[in-house]
């Protein structure tokens, strides 16, 4: 069509136009993208805010796959994940050995040994508590030994396993 009798053609892509009559296509803001002959520029894949405004980079422990105004999505349960403006949910890495973490981890130490099994550092391997001990709280600590005349399996999590 034609437009104060001037050809008009669509803004080529990562470029917009917001407004109808003569005027310039205007560059996308940075981390945000469009289709050709948009009016309002999204968010790119691993950043967030409103169409048509700043788009800031998902934090570690999050990931955002598909362009647009969605919230970044957590690392699972058990995951972590250092990067920052991630795009997809491989960049969040399973925790250590016998160990746990919560949604949105973001750093390694994170991950905590589960109950019934010893470690001396968050984010490292834990191993299992030996028969005859038991440890009931997550995180850093040795397994305690059970009172004098009782026993338990390995892995136990409770005083009352021996």
């Amino acid at each position: 069509g034609t437009s104060d009798g001037v050809a008009c053609s669509a803004c080529d892509a990562d470029t917009y136009k917001n407004a109808t009559g003569v005027g310039q296509c205007l560059t996308c803001p940075a981390n945000s993208e469009s289709a050709a002959g948009s009016v309002v520029c999204q968010c790119s894949a691993g950043f967030t805010g409103p169409d048509g405004e700043e788009c800031v980079g998902c934090v570690a422990g999050t990931y955002k796959v598909n362009t647009g105004s969605a919230v970044c999505n957590l690392c699972a349960l058990d995951l972590y994940s250092t990067t920052v403006a991630a795009v997809t949910p491989d960049t969040c890495l399973g925790c250590p050995t016998h160990t746990r973490s919560d949604e949105g981890s973001d750093e390694i130490t994170d991950c905590s040994c589960l109950v019934g099994y010893s470690g001396t550092s968050d984010g490292a391997a834990c191993t299992a508590c030996e028969p005859d001990t038991y440890k009931s709280a997550t995180g850093v600590g040795q397994c305690s030994a059970c009172p004098a005349g009782t026993s338990s399996a390995s892995r136990s999590n409770e005083l009352t396993d021996c």
